[in-house]
């Protein structure tokens, strides 16, 4: 009883000020939502994961998830470590939205479950990922890329979670291709539902 959903804001790299759904524990507000599966945001602190758990799933990190006293995420640069994690929320959220008016699906994987964020990958790590539970976004390399947390790479990210728990495309070949592809048109149909001036 002593955890609830609470509102919330944070200041996001690239989506400007976004609303934010919160957990309340107690006198900590927690970057999770609870009205949309449980999904939440982690901070990776800028590790990896080890070879075990890429090849084998074996002693992965979840990461740290983000918390904070007050219902305020974030700055809008990458001086405040919640940022990146503001638009990678935003960005599950903006996705869950989409597929959920658009297609009337229950999440990720249409059961109602959410799934997570984990930000701050790695060391100017160029990239981002869904690896089937979960998405994972590096910070890129300070010059050329910053964090991979923008709104369509999110929904390109969460879509091939949809992907694979709707149409199973093998991951090679054509089937990859269509699995790319499709990522991208509905990254960018998540973009245009969301809406964003910024």
């Amino acid at each position: 009883q002593q955890i609830e959903t609470a509102d919330g804001s944070g200041q996001s790299l690239y989506a400007g000020t976004v609303p934010l759904q919160l957990t309340l524990s107690g006198t900590t507000y927690q970057l999770k939502d609870g009205t949309r599966g449980n999904t939440y945001t982690t901070d990776m602190k800028n590790k990896s994961d080890s070879i075990l758990c890429t090849g084998l799933g074996i002693g992965c990190s979840a990461g740290t998830l983000f918390t904070s006293p007050d219902n305020l995420f974030g700055n809008g640069t990458t001086g405040s470590r919640e940022s990146a994690a503001v638009d990678a929320q935003y960005g599950t959220n903006m996705t869950w939205d989409f597929y959920k008016t658009t297609f009337g699906r229950n999440g990720i994987f249409g059961n109602g479950t959410g799934s997570y964020n984990r930000v701050h990958y790695g060391s100017n790590y160029e990239n981002a990922f869904w690896d089937g539970t979960k998405m994972t976004y590096g910070d890129g390399d300070g010059t050329n890329y910053g964090p991979l947390t923008s709104l369509d790479v999110a929904g390109h990210e969460m879509s091939h979670g949809v992907t694979e728990n709707s149409a199973n495309l093998t991951y090679s070949g054509d089937a990859g291709g269509l699995n790319e592809a499709t990522s991208d048109i509905f990254g960018t149909m998540v973009e245009f539902y969301a809406n964003n001036p910024s």
